[in-house]
């Protein structure tokens, strides 16, 4: 290429090709089409579905009215109570016969109810329907009942339950619904109570019937106020796909829904009964609504295709020259990361478009300039974490410097001018350990001023306090921030104390399969569930807030170790509180293996080796 040729332009390039593909034309009227008529498809079957469940709650309702005014003509009959008369107090003294004539009577030939049940309060049953004769109870067995007599005389529906006490021989078990009613004598006091049966078949007869009817009809669920399943009556709990029963604000005209555990999309329309309170759900899916307009967008698709595929044709040629450089630039940026942010860039990755030499150079700028941000910003993090480290370690200093001088101050006190002396000697080494501004130590150096601490602490105590020291050799080597373990064995000693002396401190560390980790542990009375509360809220607290927590001399020590730790270790920390099967305090601090120790090695393999 000649030097002096201008790029092509990748924008020329593109608008050329583009003019190529009209049949994109036609994709773009298929589509237009299709959500056209989706959107006609499924305005009309909400509209159907919305007055199916109209129809299907007023036809439920028609037969569950037949049940209720059965139950009402029982209890207001003037020939029953004729029949009845004062032996309503007890049913086991009137005549089946009589009676069963009575209530075939108010049934009438069209079979409002399957059966119908009066109860008094003695444990008697007259029954007469599927089952005609006398029965007793007990009142254990129906526990709907005394529900009804706090009702006032309103209706209760039962929800659909399957037995075979009312089946004739040889007919079997079937699903039933009731309806309760109390029963008023004629001074309105309640002396029984009414039950009408019908089969579920016959309640829901007519959903069952569209059912059977339309190999696509919509699936339909019915529930009562309390959102129990009514209709399908014979799904299991386990059979249940999802409950429709909560119904949205916007639902009144139908919805368009997506189902959250099949995902996908559903019509909806809800109609809630005011006679029974039962809400009735018509759900049927999207992609049966739509079959229509989806085999018209198969032909569509078919012709389009056609059309595309000449216009593809055109394009792969021009897409050829432009994959080849696109494909070294995606490489170059795949290469490129934080340690390679400073190497030089691809001689390849010169462009004959201008559009693409361009981005390459504004890449390549870019990633140097990224290269001394990022060195700038380590730098700074280094400084601010070094400087925040120092800040936690130099406010456990006058914390140890207050409660050493209370030791010596004690012992004095009591006259131990030996112990003062050696007391001060030790005293001596800790300061000096303390006013070190060496910001890591090893674990090693760390026990041994613990050590001395824990001695300071037996010459205050005498016999009173005892303690054990048991480090593993293998970790006596590893890094830990100056300070830290000591203030743990301090609140051990402060807080183990409250029980009966000998108190007994025990430092203990250890290598598991993939961490370390040392337990201080005293024979107090433990931790609280209060005071861990109190101690993780102090800690989250202390989290949250930007700069460093304000805390007191008092009472410190452990937020200042677990933020110490954490912004040593980072996401390897191992911090726990918590109580031993005994019930004795024990503070665990520790660090999950990850990076590699100074053989190039890591600590878990020496674990094992040994």
């Amino acid at each position: 290429m000649p030097r002096n040729r201008k790029p092509a332009k990748l924008q020329n390039l593109f608008f050329i090709t583009f003019l190529l593909v009209s049949g994109l034309i036609l994709l773009v009227f298929a589509l237009f089409f299709y959500r056209y008529v989706s959107g006609i498809l499924i305005e009309q079957e909400t509209a159907a579905l919305i007055n199916l469940t109209d129809s299907f709650q007023a036809q439920t309702d028609d037969v569950v009215n037949d049940m209720d005014s059965m139950s009402i003509n029982v209890d207001y009959s003037r020939a029953i109570d004729n029949l009845l008369g004062s032996n309503r107090l007890n049913l086991s003294q009137v005549s089946i016969t009589a009676f069963a004539d009575l209530c075939t009577t108010i049934n009438g030939v069209e079979q409002k109810v399957d059966q119908t049940n009066v109860f008094d309060f003695d444990g008697n049953i007259l029954q007469v329907g599927i089952l005609t004769k006398h029965a007793t109870y007990q009142k254990a067995s129906l526990p709907w009942l005394d529900e009804i007599r706090k009702t006032g005389g309103s209706k209760i529906l039962s929800v659909p339950y399957h037995t075979d006490r009312l089946a004739r021989s040889g007919t079997g078990s079937e699903w039933y619904l009731s309806l309760y009613r109390c029963c008023y004598d004629a001074y309105g006091n309640q002396v029984g109570a009414i039950e009408t049966v019908k089969k579920c078949k016959s309640v829901f007869k007519s959903i069952v019937s569209h059912a059977n009817r339309n190999d696509n009809a919509p699936a339909v669920y019915v529930y009562n106020r309390d959102g129990s399943l009514m209709y399908p009556y014979d799904l299991s709990a386990d059979e249940i796909r999802y409950d429709y029963c909560a119904i949205p604000e916007d639902a009144e005209n139908g919805i368009l829904y997506t189902n959250p555990q099949t995902h996908e999309n559903e019509i909806i329309a809800y109609a809630v009964s005011s006679f029974t309170g039962w809400t009735y759900v018509t759900v049927q899916a999207e992609s049966t609504v739509l079959a229509p307009a989806r085999a018209m967008l198969k032909l569509l698709a078919a012709i389009t295709g056609v059309m595309l595929l000449g216009c593809v044709l055109i394009s792969y040629g021009m897409s050829r020259r432009l994959i080849m450089p696109i494909n070294r630039f995606k490489e170059e940026i795949r290469r490129t990361g934080l340690a390679t942010l400073d190497r030089p860039a691809d001689a390849a990755l010169t462009h004959s478009y201008s559009e693409l030499a361009e981005l390459n150079d504004s890449f390549q700028k870019m990633r140097l300039d990224l290269k001394a941000s990022m060195d700038e910003l380590l730098e700074t993090r280094k400084q601010e974490t070094r400087s925040r480290n120092l800040a936690l370690q130099s406010q456990i200093n006058p914390h140890f410097y207050y409660n050493s001088l209370a030791s010596v101050i004690a012992l004095a006190e009591n006259n131990q001018r030996d112990e003062v002396i050696q007391m001060c000697l030790n005293l001596t080494r800790i300061m000096r350990y303390i006013t070190n501004s060496e910001e890591l130590v090893t674990v090693d150096e760390e026990i041994d001023y613990v050590g001395k601490y824990l001695y300071c602490m037996k010459v205050r105590y005498q016999t009173s306090l005892n303690y054990m020291i048991d480090i593993d050799e293998r970790i006596r080597e590893e890094k830990i921030p100056r300070l830290i373990i000591q203030p743990i064995v301090e609140n051990a000693i402060k807080y183990g104390i409250d029980s009966e002396p000998p108190w007994g401190i025990a430092v203990h560390g250890y290598i598991a399969d993939d961490y370390w980790a040392i337990d201080v542990m005293d024979s107090g009375k433990g931790f609280s569930a209060e005071v861990l509360d109190t101690i993780w809220k102090r800690i989250s607290e202390a989290e949250k807030q930007i700069g460093m927590p304000q805390t007191q001399i008092s009472g410190m020590g452990t937020l200042n170790v677990y933020l110490r730790w954490k912004l040593y270790c980072g996401d390897d920390m191992i911090f726990e509180l918590k109580n031993t099967e005994k019930g004795h305090g024990i503070v665990t601090l520790g660090r999950k293996y990850n990076a590699k120790d100074k053989t190039g090695g890591d600590l878990r393999d020496q674990n094992i080796a040994r």
